[in-house]
């Protein structure tokens, strides 16, 4: 459908467009409450990796599920041993009368040789026969009994709950909580943005009505889809902040336009001596849809492309959040080109009438004058006076800001992605510290072939890897206990370093180098755990991020060169987005793993810096669309580059300046997010944008078209 019959179609149904949208953000809204419920971990398990079949193995043929509730055990002074062991093990025979407990290993169990015993502190696994989404009604039934128990009147000791599954309860918890205080702080100031683009209350309503309708039409959307796939915990967040940064600037865009229409409509009317008509309304909604429009499908196409290159990374987390961040895209998109003109045609006089518009053409032209003496102007002919030094002086300040990118430091985000003050965390890391866990990786190794009795050979394979783990200087327990099954044989081994580090990395690559020699009996040894978990997700974004950035750079590269016609201007673009995001990335190595502006020092999120990439490329591509455009429009009117590019400026700098003020009161408030992960990307994007808005769009990019000259419009063949 072309923007002429969509208009056309708009304008002759817009109170049917409007009932049909109600219905369906209310038929959404009673499923989007839901998601915080449906969301399960974050997402990142290699399916297709062997840490996954070795948890599998575990599961079906030892009896072991994985990820059990860890019980920390913290004896009173004043309590003796012999009280505080029978108290742990009435405590325990308490919890194995709960509903869905499949099994209990106490520390006192013979077979745990006191390894879950140290001093006044003792551990147990908890295992529940349930899905780890699905955890938060039997873990308040566990948290019910354990604190009936200490309210006896001398309890014996303290019990705090940890575990990948509590772990992920809590960070569930937060996401959500942290949501609520972004929504409360970014949406008030997105207004004032709004209002001040404006200066009227009723449009800045309108766009913030857009945001929100996306938000949760999307929300409600991905909780039924919650229901048939697996979705990252990631997608609370990201969904919010995806939806309300781009569906208000999108509604920004599309109502500044209009108003500029209806402006120039509001001087001619005069001299039309009629009112507003329906035709001259189809005329003014045609020719937004063909700028702004045009200019929002193509930002949002350059997004969504951004948001399919991550798809080629085969991790759940990243197909959930691809998914709900290209879902709440389309509906921005969908809500401002036809929910948000069918509201205009039918109250355009109430939104914009009580604005200060020219009377007279004088007026207006007199008006126009001074919009060429204005700061935007100013500032552009300083620009393009001076292009060289700016631009020298905007690249170095960039190239400033990449440099620590050298030294970024990646994880897997664990219990330390918490705040300090969460029950989990602390005792995660004291039963790492006080259990001889601390910089010590714990790995399975699984010997044996599914479906097949165990044989001599096996046996032998065994105690040959026991033999060659025990020669290892920097193994610390080799293969033990053994435990077998019908098929398998499982060994237990500890190694010098903590899971992720570039020294169990290296183990694990010799090691396997050393099966592949030896491994001349066709005998199948696979290896799972913590570490092995951690290796796995990291080789395969390490792996296919450079699929992904091809894709996205070549695809965003042919849009733009549909949009624009030509072959410099697009490359021009993808290179100014790729600087914006090396710098943001410097800024994350220098507040996180260099622990500047109060931040606690640690490593960054492996997949932050994927979604930064993923979401940024596109979302900043928005803005910079619609001032690309406006300065093609007046290229193509007079023919002057310079002009074009003085004027492009220096008329879309306060809507960039808008725009870019919206997505960083929506993204701002997630920077100050308890959730370490979700404080990364807060500040990862808030960073990406302002560097794009100040020193790309209003420094380098009108440098470089300055420097280009006509250049910026060639294209072979026209």
């Amino acid at each position: 459908m072309g923007y002429r019959s969509l208009a056309a179609f708009i304008s002759r149904y817009p109170r049917f467009i409007i009932l049909c949208w109600v219905f369906i953000i209310g038929m959404s809204a009673a499923w989007a409450w839901k998601l915080p419920d449906i969301v399960q971990d974050h997402g990142l398990k290699f399916v297709q990796g062997q840490a996954q079949a070795v948890e599998r193995i575990l599961e079906e043929d030892f009896n072991s599920p994985p990820d059990p509730v860890v019980l920390l055990f913290n004896k009173h002074p004043d309590t003796s041993g012999v009280k505080f062991n029978q108290w742990i093990q009435e405590t325990l025979t308490a919890i194995h009368t709960l509903p869905a407990i499949s099994a209990v290993i106490s520390p006192l169990d013979a077979n745990t040789q006191g390894r879950m015993l140290h001093e006044d502190q003792a551990y147990a696994l908890v295992h529940m026969d349930i899905a780890s989404h699905q955890m938060r009604l039997p873990l308040e039934q566990l948290r019910k009994l354990l604190e009936e128990e200490d309210k006896q009147a001398h309890p014996p000791g303290t019990v705090q709950l940890t575990g990948k599954t509590v772990v992920q309860q809590d960070v569930n918890q937060l996401s959500f909580r942290d949501l609520e205080r972004a929504e409360m702080v970014g949406l008030p100031i997105a207004l004032l943005v709004l209002c001040f683009a404006f200066r009227g209350v009723l449009a800045a309503i309108v766009a913030v009505t857009m945001g929100i309708s996306a938000v949760i039409t999307a929300m409600g959307i991905t909780s039924f889809l919650g229901h048939y796939l697996e979705l990252s915990n990631f997608i609370i967040n990201v969904i919010p902040m995806v939806g309300m940064a781009l569906s208000i600037d999108f509604a920004l865009i599309i109502l500044s336009r209009y108003r500029e229409e209806f402006q120039q409509s509001y001087v001619h009317k005069a001299m039309l001596m009629n009112e507003q008509t329906k035709i001259q309304q189809r005329e003014r909604l045609q020719k937004t849809l063909r700028t702004a429009g045009r200019a929002v499908l193509f930002s949002a196409a350059c997004v969504v492309l951004g948001l399919l290159g991550l798809l080629w990374i085969r991790l759940p987390m990243f197909l959930s959040v691809s998914l709900g961040a290209m879902i709440v895209l389309i509906l921005s998109l969908l809500l401002n080109i036809t929910l948000l003109p069918a509201i205009l045609l039918l109250s355009e006089k109430r939104i914009f009438g009580r604005m200060i518009f020219p009377s007279s053409i004088s007026e207006f032209e007199s008006k126009h004058k001074d919009q060429e003496r204005s700061f935007w102007h100013r500032w552009s002919a300083m620009v393009m006076k001076r292009p060289i030094w700016m631009g020298i002086t905007a690249t170095i300040l960039l190239l400033w800001c990449v440099y620590p990118v050298t030294r970024m430091e990646l994880s897997v985000p664990d219990a330390s992605s918490l705040p300090e003050r969460m029950e989990s965390r602390q005792a995660s890391e004291q039963i790492q510290r006080n259990f001889g866990q601390e910089r010590i990786s714990m790995m399975d190794i699984i010997i044996g072939e599914q479906g097949t009795p165990l044989t001599a050979k096996q046996w032998e394979k065994a105690n040959q890897k026991i033999y060659m783990l025990q020669q290892d200087p920097k193994v610390v327990s080799a293969g033990y206990p053994i435990s077998f099954s019908d098929s398998f044989i499982r060994l237990m081994v500890g190694v010098q370093g903590e899971p992720g580090s570039e020294e169990i990395t290296d183990w694990l690559w010799q090691t396997r180098a050393d099966d592949l020699t030896t491994g001349q009996d066709g005998i199948p040894v696979i290896y799972g755990g913590e570490a092995v978990y951690e290796d796995e997700i990291m080789h395969e974004i390490v792996q296919q991020l450079p699929k992904v950035l091809v894709f996205v750079i070549v695809s965003n590269y042919l849009v733009l060169l549909l949009a624009f016609r030509s072959l410099l201007i697009p490359l021009k673009a993808i290179l100014m987005n790729l600087l914006s995001l090396a710098a943001s990335f410097g800024i994350l190595v220098w507040v996180f793993n260099e622990g500047h502006l109060g931040m606690e020092s640690s490593a960054v999120a492996i997949m932050i810096p994927v979604f930064i990439a993923g979401l940024v490329f596109g979302i900043s591509m928005d803005y910079g669309v619609f001032m690309l455009s406006r300065i093609q429009e007046v290229y193509r009117r007079t023919g002057d580059s310079d002009q074009a590019v003085q004027h492009g400026l220096a008329s879309t700098g306060r809507l960039i300046t808008s725009a870019a003020g919206i997505l960083l009161a929506v993204t701002i408030p997630f920077a100050f997010a308890e959730v370490e992960g979700v404080r990364q990307l807060g500040i990862g994007i808030t960073s990406a944008v302002f560097i794009d808005v100040t020193v790309i769009r209003l420094v380098l990019v009108p440098s470089l078209m300055k420097l280009m000259g006509r250049w910026n419009w060639w294209l072979p063949g026209q």
